[in-house]
């Protein structure tokens, strides 16, 4: 079956981030059609509205007032978005500067874009690691990835190299198999490396510490050994159930089982590093209020603190 190139949405707001978002854009998708976007910053407010505050001002005046104000709106982002057109094209990427209705908040338009345009991603950039990326996500792209129903990459600044494997992070979950089939649409002929995190939780229990104190009673320490190779097994074969979706995806990847003692995403990010990836896939699940509380872990953890670019691949839309 033909491969057929993604349609990429690409905010841009003339900022170093949202520059190394086209540059991460024309490295992983390398062939595909490009929009970019810059969300004019013209006013909100209506002429019904604006009347009353203005009251010497005739409703058709205060109409054409806020015409022309969002008219050079729309003159200064279609600027803006010029020389990232341009810098598209120079990379390989076939594309165009795309028209986007004015909205508050500026996270509204590029999605409803994003719907209209029926793109495939929609790309946007963020600044720093840790703490400071918390901060800097509080914006658009935090909004974007609490929001968003299209598959979006999340690229932070200096994410370095990009042409190594893609690592998808697998929980057993629907939200996982659909990142992994979603890797298999968007980054076709990438190898692929799916990584399982599993805590050794057991190691952490009263029991398991009072057993490394002391010598072994009634047999408890092999039953925890039992314990342990249960636990252990049990996470190899969830990393062989992720790699079968990933080959039936039509990924030529490898699992990879890792422990995690300091949280999931760390382990998952370790792998990331290890094996020189050009960017991660997660899974999540919910929109809007429900996915504040379900992208709690894995996925905000790694978007949080990215060295790389993150694909956040969102579930079915669930109330909340």
């Amino acid at each position: 079956m033909a491969h057929t190139a993604p349609h990429l949405l690409i905010a841009y707001d003339g900022s170093p981030s949202a520059a190394t978002a086209v540059r991460a854009a024309a490295s992983l998708f390398g062939d595909a059609r490009a929009s970019v976007a810059t969300v004019p910053s013209g006013p909100t407010v209506r002429a019904g509205t604006a009347v009353p505050a203005l009251p010497h001002m005739s409703p058709t005046a205060a109409q054409q007032a806020i015409d022309e104000l969002r008219a050079e709106a729309r003159r200064q982002a279609d600027a803006t978005a010029e020389p990232a057109v341009g810098q598209a094209r120079i990379l390989g990427l076939d594309a165009e500067p795309v028209t986007v209705r004015p909205s508050a908040p500026a996270w509204a338009a590029l999605l409803d874009a994003a719907h209209r345009l029926g793109a495939d991603v929609l790309i946007c950039g963020t600044r720093g690691r840790g703490a400071f990326a918390r901060a800097l996500l509080g914006s658009t792209a935090s909004s974007l990835l609490h929001h968003t129903d299209v598959p979006l990459l999340v690229v932070p600044d200096g994410g370095g190299a990009l042409d190594g494997p893609v690592v998808a992070a697998y929980d057993g979950s629907e939200g996982a198999q659909r990142a992994i089939q979603a890797v298999g649409r968007l980054l076709t002929g990438r190898a692929a490396v799916v990584v399982h995190a599993w805590e050794p939780v057991f190691h952490r229990t009263l029991t398991a510490r009072a057993l490394a104190a002391q010598e072994p009673v009634d047999g408890l320490h092999e039953i925890a050994v039992e314990l342990e190779r249960a636990v252990a097994e049990s996470a190899a074969a969830r990393t062989e159930n992720g790699l079968a979706v990933a080959r039936a995806a039509g990924l030529d990847a490898v699992g990879e089982t890792v422990e995690s003692d300091d949280g999931a995403w760390r382990a998952v990010a370790a792998a990331a590093r290890a094996h020189g990836a050009s960017v991660i896939a997660v899974g999540t699940r919910g929109l809007g209020a429900a996915r504040s509380v379900l992208l709690g872990s894995v996925s905000s953890g790694l978007v949080q603190n990215a060295e790389l670019p993150v694909l956040v691949v969102p579930g079915a839309f669930e109330n909340g």
